[in-house]
């Protein structure tokens, strides 16, 4: 009896020790850090750029009584590294950051050229910073700019670009994470989404903000990095779905075509992508990717009856053919203007045949340009919607 009374009081005196919160700061004492932007400065300096919460702002924006206040703010400050920016930037602010909620990091396209090494070891070193976060370079423009653009739906709006990138199919807050395993990878190089500002029709500058066309930011493709992190060029939006689904990572993606009398789209949602190797000799390397997509005939204005089977088929492999062609013209493009392998096909490799890859990494993004890769398709119309053919033909003109 007398042992369990030590216990007992063992087991409550250890309560002194581990009850209460290990930081005092309460949430009004600090300054919630959303978003952060790095920008070339002067003297090979950097400049950060972070969106900040104003909590008494944040319900009254955008609200139909007319308040327009921001439910934010941007602050800046150059220095000679990112720590030292940050420093910086405390000095300005009566409370103390906190980065633990940032979820996207946006990267000027200049800083983005010169080189991330520098941003990525600060970031590494934090313990408060998530790898659940999205990293985007803004094409054109400086991260500066981009974080301190509104958006009439997001409050605040740095989860904006967040939820663009989810909604176009992308990576999403993995991205920092992928980045990250790719730059550390001999058979992968590293890619991150890109985004510009959106722009009117002709080609000129987006209107004001409450107009028809204001100012919004848009996922417009990927930037390409080499092992040294240096950005080394863009691919389009279309170049971008199409790296995804070779890597076996896009959520969804369109395919439209058309023809001289005819065009119809198909909206993939379930999507994947398998590559095999096929090496006789080390200078003799060859890959087949075979990729498959099912989805919704979403358009079809064509006098194809879809209900019927051959026509179907016919459909399909318009699709089939057209994204056969689109992906090969992409992964030819990469090999020949980049040299860098953004698919992953050395990681393929390293997985199937770790002996073989020990003679080919050392050398690997020259073995991948000079590569054979093949693609082959295999696209499948599930669902063709609630009408056979289209609505625009007259009965005699449907072909069944």
């Amino acid at each position: 009896m007398k042992k369990k009374n030590i216990l007992h009081l063992v087991f409550c005196f250890s309560f002194f020790f581990i009850s209460g919160c290990w930081d005092s700061k309460e949430l009004n004492e600090r300054a919630i850090w959303l978003a952060s932007g790095y920008d070339s400065a002067k003297n090979n300096g950097v400049e950060i750029s972070g969106q900040i919460v104003i909590p008494s702002n944040m319900q009254t924006q955008g609200s139909s009584g007319g308040a327009t206040e921001k439910g934010f703010f941007t602050i800046s400050a150059s220095g000679k590294n990112p720590m030292d920016c940050l420093d910086n930037i405390q000095l300005k602010l009566p409370r103390e950051l906190f980065t633990g909620q940032r979820r996207v990091i946006i990267l000027g396209e200049q800083f983005a050229r010169r080189g991330l090494k520098k941003m990525m070891d600060a970031n590494q070193r934090s313990p408060e910073v998530s790898l659940r976060t999205d990293i985007f370079v803004i094409k054109g423009a400086t991260a500066k700019e981009a974080l301190s653009l509104t958006n009439p739906l997001e409050k605040p709006p740095a989860t904006a670009a967040l939820s663009i990138h989810e909604e176009s199919g992308g990576r999403g807050n993995t991205t920092y994470l992928n980045f990250m395993s790719a730059a550390n990878s001999d058979g992968l190089r590293p890619t991150l989404p890109v985004l510009e500002f959106s722009s009117s029709q002709n080609g000129k500058k987006a209107g004001k903000v409450g107009s028809a066309n204001p100012p919004l930011l848009r996922v417009a493709g990927v930037a390409i990095f080499d092992q040294n992190l240096k950005m080394r060029g863009l691919l389009n939006m279309e170049e971008n779905k199409h790296m995804l689904w070779v890597m076996g990572i896009l959520k969804k993606f369109t395919i439209s075509i058309a023809k001289k009398d005819s065009n119809a789209s198909l909206q993939l949602n379930r999507i994947s992508s398998k590559i095999k190797p096929h090496i006789s000799h080390p200078n003799q390397i060859k890959f087949i990717v075979t990729l498959k997509g099912e989805g919704s005939l979403r358009e079809s204005n064509s006098n194809l009856d879809v209900q019927y089977h051959n026509n179907l088929k016919q459909r399909e492999k318009e699709f089939e053919t057209y994204a056969q062609k689109q992906v090969q013209q992409t992964i030819k493009k990469v090999q020949n203007e980049y040299g860098l392998d953004i698919f992953g096909f050395g990681e393929v490799i390293h997985r199937k045949n770790p002996k073989m890859w020990k003679s080919l990494k050392n050398d690997w993004d020259k073995k991948f340009s000079e590569a054979e890769i093949t693609v082959k398709t295999d696209v499948k119309i599930t669902d063709i919607g609630m009408n056979g053919p289209s609505l625009l033909y007259k009965e005699s003109e449907v072909k069944k």
